[in-house]
């Protein structure tokens, strides 16, 4: 019974993996069509000036993240009551209200602080005599990007992705157009953090159209606080200090770099780091939507949890390591045709760093998406802040003594230990029959596979850059060996061979 509970629910997240995927592919040509143009038309100074920036009003988007994943929460455990119309209304304008708050008070701090904050972390003389209206864009992009997810967090707890990668492939071109247009009439950071502000402003008002009617204004602006209001937040306080050290730990690399060493560098890092958190996300979008499904699930049994958690967890671990590994292996070739030789030396090692923390990372996100669709939000905020403790100091000490070329190293080793707590966690915490080589093979061997071709492929393989179509075959060669090596691995234990079976059979019943 376990192993078909796990199949069919597998079956609905593949279903509604595909359409994040699509999302994502869309999310990740707008990035590719972008980067290139921007850096040559403002130059890589101005991009890192640009990127310290944006990675001062980064802590904004725990906000919309948060407050969006409390409304998916809430609105998932709740689905079989068949929520009427009023009762989706009311969380949602008790997110809308919070998420207004929080973002006025965020505003107002980014206003007044941010240029201080800047102004050690920027050496680029032309962006750092309008820091001030650098920080007002950047602030502004980062409200209407909250409200934003909020909403979409509404289409989320249905487990609605095709219409959320509809409006995600429709955002995607308009926000690449947005953003060349505007930087290209106005070439300069503040040019660029214009063109990504009205993208997020538009995204905003694409979602505010869809649900708007879902938003009571008199509500969001009422004195007192609602039950659906303290649901909310009884939810995000320990999210968000989940979120606000994690958003802190993937930043640090910025802050450091820019205090440390020339803007030209952080553009270097901004670059390969954009790559990379596309790859990522795509990782992120097959795997969230895991969240609803483990809210839905709260009520099942224990042992079908545990069989859907292992397979989830194997499922997304090997996914992460086809889709990521090559991007590792192929990082020199890959950004010498999408920015150019100049900026790839330097940048490729930072990629593959990066890309190296992103597959370990991945090993994690069970555990997360698990113990959040439970309501179990404390051990995830202990995890994150930990992981961001880890990664500031680790970041800060490698890049003092080895310089740039150990940007990224910081959250690699941190992401090794978030998974192994993590991994310690959900035997103590969830599952406590859970056999350790169980667990291990579920969740760390993926990984583990993934970790092992990408360095055994950078010391022993030297693949010509070419062009973009042998690059491709290299890419899904490099997948494919990956997924095979995986699934081999896998194989050599019986909890690994019952887990391919699992997932075998979730793929015959869920052909198109």
């Amino acid at each position: 019974m376990n192993g078909r509970v796990a199949g069919k629910s597998a079956g609905g997240v593949l279903s509604n993996s595909r359409w994040n995927l699509i999302a994502f592919g869309a999310g990740l040509a707008a990035q590719f069509v972008t980067v290139p143009f921007v850096v040559r038309w403002i130059g890589l100074d101005a991009f890192g000036a640009a990127a310290v920036v944006l990675a001062i009003c980064a802590p904004m988007s725990l906000v919309g993240t948060v407050l969006g994943q409390a409304l998916i929460r809430e609105l998932s455990s709740r689905a079989d009551t068949a929520l009427p119309p009023v009762s989706i209304m009311a969380f949602t304008s008790a997110a809308m209200r919070w998420c207004v708050l929080a973002c006025a008070v965020g505003w107002g701090i980014l206003a007044t602080l941010g240029p201080i904050i800047a102004r050690p972390l920027i050496s680029d003389a032309a962006t750092a005599s309008t820091l001030w209206p650098a920080l007002l864009i950047g602030a502004t992009g980062a409200v209407a990007q909250q409200i934003g997810l909020v909403l979409q967090g509404v289409s989320a707890s249905q487990q609605d992705y095709r219409t959320i990668a509809r409006v995600t492939l429709w955002t995607a071109l308009t926000n690449c157009a947005l953003t060349l247009g505007i930087t290209w009439l106005w070439p300069s950071a503040l040019g660029y953090l214009a063109g990504v502000s009205a993208g997020f402003a538009l995204i905003a008002l694409v979602w505010y159209q869809r649900w708007q009617s879902a938003v009571s204004w008199p509500e969001v602006f009422s004195r007192g606080v609602r039950q659906e209001g303290s649901a909310l937040l009884q939810f995000s306080r320990w999210q968000g200090l989940a979120q606000l050290s994690g958003v802190l730990g993937n930043q640090i690399d910025r802050y450091a770099l820019g205090a440390m060493a020339p803007v030209s560098v952080v553009g270097q890092y901004a670059v390969a780091n954009r790559l990379q958190e596309a790859a990522y996300i795509g990782v992120i979008k097959a795997g969230e939507v895991l969240f609803p499904r483990f809210g839905t699930m709260a009520s099942h049994s224990i042992a079908d949890q545990l069989a859907f958690f292992q397979l989830a967890s194997w499922a997304l671990g090997t996914i992460s390591a086809s889709l990521l590994v090559p991007l590792a292996v192929l990082s020199n070739g890959v950004l010498t045709l999408w920015v150019g030789a100049d900026v790839a030396r330097g940048a490729d090692q930072m990629l593959f760093v990066l890309v190296l923390g992103g597959v370990v990372g991945s090993a994690s996100n069970v555990f997360t998406y698990y113990a959040m669709g439970m309501g179990r939000n404390k051990p995830v905020a202990g995890v994150s802040m930990l992981y961001s403790v880890l990664t500031v100091v680790s970041t800060i000490v490698l890049i003092s003594a080895f310089g740039s070329a150990a940007a990224g190293a910081g959250l690699l080793l941190a992401s090794v230990v978030r998974v192994a707590v993590s991994m310690v966690l959900t035997k103590r915490l969830f599952f406590t029959g859970l056999p350790w080589s169980a667990l291990l093979v579920s969740t760390a061997l993926p990984v583990l596979v993934g970790c092992g071709v990408a360095l055994a492929c950078q010391h022993l393989l030297t693949l010509p850059s070419g062009g973009w179509m042998q690059l491709a075959f290299h890419y899904g060669t490099l997948s494919a060996l990956v997924l095979l090596a995986c699934v081999l691995a896998t194989g050599t234990t019986s909890s690994g061979r019952h887990l391919i079976a699992q997932f075998a059979q979730s793929l015959r019943k869920h052909r198109p």
